[in-house]
């Protein structure tokens, strides 16, 4: 059985803005960000590449069932972790913003081209990886075959960083950098009590967000996500009935505009480790089967 591998890209830092920083020395690795990826080959002549956009807190380590079933069926796989997640670089839940996602998601996407230049391209994501899926693809529709939104976040349930009180107010003040959380519990993102224990007890997940990545996530659902459920690249849309951080209402819009919608009764947020996982595994393989068929 074909195993998974680390892979670390060697990306380039980020100014304020989000584009790359100056001051770069691979001597020292000053100005460089590690960003580690956890591939796995496919089985066989790949028919094309998925990557998985974790959520917020979240690691692309979770993802390896679903990974396994789409590299059994002719996929090669990515799983990143974001800048500011799992085993990648940079302040915990910190993004310098949408561009900066940009630029480390065309990086992954030129690693895979490497290998496979000619391969369709399949982006999924989770809850905020769904969010910045949608912004990729909004502003890259080239460079996709498809997307996979699955329970994009509406109304964050995000908590702002806390202003300073009392004396330290005088000292302290809320930056970009400031954390704040994701109001993520492990019982809201699966059912499962096993996998709600590995969420709790994992190394790899925080509830850590930053007030920049906050305020960047608003920006890519307001701008970005309707945009590209409606755009050229074929959508689907995953969403669960009992999640209770994206109530299914919430992304009737999206519904409406997506190519393709799958509903997933009595899942929750994360419904790739919920207790019907197979089900949701086997119904986006079967998306991919009749949207991107094996040549």
């Amino acid at each position: 059985m074909t195993d998974f591998f680390l892979t670390n890209l060697e990306l380039r830092a980020s100014d304020a803005t989000g584009e790359m920083a100056e001051g770069l020395s691979h001597s020292t690795m000053k100005g460089m960000v590690l960003l580690t990826v956890l591939e796995l080959a496919a089985n066989g002549e790949p028919r094309g590449a998925v990557t998985v956009l974790h959520d917020a807190g979240d690691t692309g380590d979770r993802y390896q069932e679903l990974a396994r079933t789409l590299a059994d069926d002719g996929w090669a796989i990515a799983l990143p972790d974001l800048r500011g997640h799992g085993r990648t670089e940079g302040p915990r839940g910190h993004s310098a913003g949408l561009r900066e996602v940009e630029r480390d998601v065309q990086e992954i996407l030129d690693h895979l081209a490497y290998r496979m230049p000619d391969a369709p391209k399949v982006l999924v994501g989770i809850g905020l990886g769904a969010l910045y899926a949608a912004m990729f693809a909004a502003r890259n529709p080239d460079a996709l075959a498809g997307l996979v939104l699955v329970n994009p976040l509406r109304e964050l349930p995000f908590e702002e960083p806390a202003a300073p009180k009392g004396l330290s107010k005088f000292f302290k003040k809320v930056t970009e950098e400031s954390e704040g959380s994701t109001g993520y519990t492990a019982e809201a993102l699966t059912a499962d009590p096993d996998e709600a224990a590995r969420w709790s007890s994992s190394e790899l997940t925080h509830a850590t967000v930053t007030l920049r990545t906050i305020q960047e996530a608003r920006r890519a659902e307001r701008e970005h996500l309707a945009a590209a459920a409606a755009g050229p690249v074929p959508t689907l849309l995953v969403r669960s009935g009992d999640d209770p951080l994206v109530p299914t209402a919430a992304n009737d819009d999206l519904a409406a505009a997506a190519d393709s919608t799958v509903e997933l009764e009595g899942a929750r947020h994360h419904p790739f480790q919920d207790g019907a996982r197979a089900d949701a595994i086997e119904r986006l393989r079967a998306w991919l089967d009749a949207t991107l068929p094996r040549s």
